[in-house]
């Protein structure tokens, strides 16, 4: 009997695999899209027009008349003509003309070349027109995207002829002369001519486009606009407007009250900030930065404002005016003239992210008033005439979320206790875990066209950073007349990058904590008066790229490591007792090599550092319990992802 049933029981399997396996032929067949084989045909031909590839994975390289799919390309599932042509970033060199294959696709309604070489710089010119002459013959294109490539001269008054066209960018080229004519695009929805040569006016016909609501002409060098200046694109549709890098000068025109964003900084527009950039309700970034403005801030600037940029300008006063401001995430207004005090109705923006108000004449108290703001990240209070102690009272909230704290070049006085960082956040106790595959930038999750940018003084450098990395963090006590100790505390702070407490006066022995600081990259202790051996610890710093401890009272010999032989002798002088590489000065009897720290005495007022230590160790337990509940908000967290134009 068993041997009856194994010939059965194998029969059944077969017969259902047999089932299965023609089931999921029939069910792939009839999944395949209906492609129209002269679209094939097509879509072949103008694969054979690209002379090169510029890499081993090119878009095209799927492309084959049998081909179960063919990359960056859609086709109508009913017709089986082509629709959209997606090729961005395909790795492709080509020097198509005005017979090229592509304008046989005659459905096609997306088209996206950008971010290869396309026509090439040495392409004779007259074929180069031909080539966007003929995209006219493209009738039902909605979207084209050349942006990105190597297109040079204008762009022909043919490509106004694409009368469907809702989407054009046509940025990061090398298109000059006058503005092109594209006045017929009564559909035209977003324009980028961004990054190009294009100069002279702005013509007044741009803005009376019915559709259009982006438009970018930043990095050009328009000069001026035709038509009104007061009132040129007042009665336009536009929500998205950037003007930046240009050569604008002379009053700032008036906006609709659509406008949302109005990005025009890198101009040379004078006088004061028009009231009528109090109109738009729902204003949501305003960024007038590195012009010539002059006179006061607009008290009634739209509460609705996330970021309100307007560094580098003449102003010379900031009103008490953020009482409503609770959606405000970036405020800049350094390098003015501002002066006064800073408002105290920043208590009231709740969502402040970066507070930046350097290189003003404001004197004031330090505010600690501030460290109650939940979301606050960077305070820059660089250069001002701020003074005063800058110790407050110990809180459980103190500055929840600041990653870097600026308050350099100041006159701000007295000592720091031991403990002065015991009740710091988070942000820069723990050290962050970065598992993203590309960098994230403050700015990136609620502005479109906008990060704030600062200027920091790291590796003995004074750097403009473009972009803020979320995972930096930064002190810079520098330029003031602090004194005492530094607090032992300071080692609490593990996330730290960049620590400079020069140019002060403080006194002692360095805390040997700072061995504590495993990220920091650059430490400044220059131009003070500590005094005592150089703290063994420090030379565990793996990640030590800078460190100054010129001028100050240390002495016998300097802990050896990589980093620390690494740097220049000016790092380590001024300090007369001071011996070993990197000075030339050899320690004679005592030895160079790592040694045990001699303990120094304490002082009674010493005796409170025991508190940061039980503290460590709290906030051991906390991180793994922060870590746990984390995961758990961050697997609910909804994903928004929203974008216009690449600017």
């Amino acid at each position: 009997m068993m041997a009856l049933r194994f010939p059965v029981f194998s029969f059944i399997c077969y017969f259902f695999f047999c089932v299965f396996a023609l089931s999921f032929i029939v069910t792939t067949i009839v999944s395949q899209p209906y492609r129209r084989p002269d679209q094939i045909e097509i879509l072949l031909a103008f694969k054979d027009e690209f002379t090169e590839y510029e890499c081993n994975d090119s878009v095209a390289s799927s492309w084959i008349r049998d081909a179960i799919s063919f990359d960056g390309v859609v086709f109508d599932s009913e017709t089986g003509v082509v629709t959209k042509l997606d090729l961005r970033g395909g790795c492709l060199s080509s020097t198509l003309g005005g017979n090229s294959s592509l304008f046989k696709f005659h459905y096609l309604r997306y088209l996206d070349l950008s971010y290869n070489k396309i026509n090439p710089n040495s392409f004779s010119y007259n074929n180069i027109y031909s080539f966007l002459a003929e995209l006219d013959r493209l009738v039902n294109l909605e979207s084209l995207d050349l942006s990105n490539n190597d297109l040079v001269g204008k762009v022909p008054s043919s490509i106004s002829n694409l009368s469907r066209l809702t989407y054009l960018d046509l940025s990061s080229n090398d298109l000059n002369s006058r503005f092109p004519l594209l006045y017929n695009l009564t559909k035209l929805s977003s324009l980028d001519l961004s990054n190009n040569r294009l100069e002279g006016k702005v013509p007044e016909w741009l803005w009376n486009l019915p559709s259009l609501t982006a438009l970018s002409l930043s990095h050009n060098s328009f000069n001026s606009f035709q038509g009104s200046q007061e009132e040129v694109f007042l009665n336009s549709s536009l929500v998205y407007l950037y003007l930046t890098s240009n050569a604008f000068h002379g009053p700032f025109p008036k906006i609709p009250e659509t406008m949302r964003y109005m990005v025009a900084s890198n101009n040379d527009f004078t006088g004061e900030i028009p009231l009528s950039l109090c109109n738009p309700r729902n204003l949501s970034v305003l960024d007038l930065s590195n012009n010539n403005f002059s006179g006061s801030v607009p008290s009634c600037l739209s509460e609705s404002l996330t970021v309100l940029n307007l560094r580098d300008n003449k102003l010379r006063r900031l009103p008490d005016m953020f009482y409503r401001s609770d959606s405000l995430k970036t405020l800049d207004v350094g390098h003015n003239q501002i002066t006064g005090k800073l408002p105290r109705s920043l208590l009231s923006c709740t969502s402040l992210e970066v507070l930046n108000v350097e290189s003003n004449r404001m004197t004031d108290t330090f505010p600690s008033w501030l460290k109650s703001l939940p979301n606050l990240q960077v305070v820059i209070l660089r250069s001002n005439g701020l003074y005063g102690p800058i110790t407050y009272p110990p809180s459980n909230i103190s500055f929840p979320k600041l990653r870097i704290i600026d308050i350099s070049s100041n006159n701000f006085t007295g000592s720091l206790p031991p403990n002065y960082f015991l009740n710091w956040n988070a942000s820069l106790v723990n050290v962050p875990e970065d598992h993203q595959r590309r960098p994230q930038y403050m700015g990136d999750s609620y502005s479109l066209g906008f990060q704030p940018s600062l200027y920091v003084t790291n590796k003995g450098l004074h750097l403009k950073l473009e972009k803020i990395l979320r995972i930096f963090r930064a002190i810079d006590f520098s330029g003031n007349r602090l004194e005492g100790q530094i607090p032992e505390s300071i080692g609490l702070l593990k996330s730290l990058h960049v620590l400079d407490l020069s140019n002060n006066r403080f006194k002692g022995y360095i805390p040997s904590s700072l061995g504590k600081l495993i990220n920091l990259e650059s430490l400044d202790l220059s131009r003070n008066q500590v005094s005592g051996k150089i703290p063994q610890e420090i030379a565990s710093l793996n990640f030590l790229e800078y460190i100054n401890m010129s001028y100050n009272k240390l002495t016998g010999p300097i802990p050896q490591s990589t980093q620390i032989i690494g740097q220049q002798g000016s790092s380590f002088e001024g300090n007369v007792d001071l011996c070993g590489l990197p000075l030339e000065k050899s320690c004679f009897g005592e030895s160079c090599l790592p040694t045990t720290q001699i303990q120094q005495s304490k002082s009674p007022k010493q005796e409170q550092v025991l508190n940061w230590k039980a503290a460590e160790i709290g906030y051991g337990l906390g991180v793994v319990f922060g870590i746990a509940i984390g995961q758990v908000i961050a697997t609910y967290k909804p994903v928004l992802f929203f974008k216009l134009f690449r600017l």
